[in-house]
């Protein structure tokens, strides 16, 4: 999740500011491209834009254009870090279909923190680079039904220290 000013954006907002980071990669970004792209009305996109441009993340000129202040920049290539992240980590590890990862992605995307995001981006690397592993990974995963999940899960899900309240007792103390 990101935040300006410590303010946390919410999920709708991130969506905007994705939105106009992706299209202003190709030229100028109007209200209408974004309102299409969304499927809200100009209207909402006007007032998420206004609002987006008083955070300090994006310029508008009315009835112009949207423009991308340094700091909107930055946040919207973070949330697209994200989504392409995630997607990797669903679609080609996971072995989603991508109609059936999206929605997953969009809902995690806005989640995901700071310090998460690079351990995942690591996590991802490693996984496509090592084929073998990853044709065992779809192996299992294309072996798997949901009641023979349970024996699979042998590592404990749940029996974490942090799980089990150790990691938070020692933080109290």
């Amino acid at each position: 999740m990101n935040t300006v000013n410590s303010a946390p954006l919410t999920p709708s907002q991130e969506n905007y500011l994705e939105w106009v980071y992706r299209f202003s990669e190709n030229g100028d970004v109007r209200v209408s491209d974004i309102a299409k792209k969304l499927g809200v009305s100009l209207p909402s996109v006007s007032r998420a834009v206004s609002t987006l441009a008083k955070m300090g993340l994006l310029t508008h000129e009315s009835y112009g254009k949207i423009g991308m202040t340094a700091e909107g920049r930055t946040v919207g290539k973070s949330i697209v870090r994200r989504d392409k992240c995630l997607t990797k980590l669903l679609v080609d590890i996971l072995g989603m279909e991508p109609e059936e990862a999206d929605p997953e992605v969009h809902r995690l995307e806005h989640l995901i923190s700071g310090r998460v995001l690079p351990r995942l981006e690591i996590l991802v690397h490693y996984a496509v680079s090592d084929p073998a592993w990853l044709e065992g990974l779809h192996r299992q995963l294309n072996d798997e039904t949901d009641d023979k999940a349970e024996e699979h899960i042998s590592f404990g899900i749940g029996e974490t220290p942090i799980h089990k309240g150790a990691v938070v007792e020692k933080r109290n103390k």
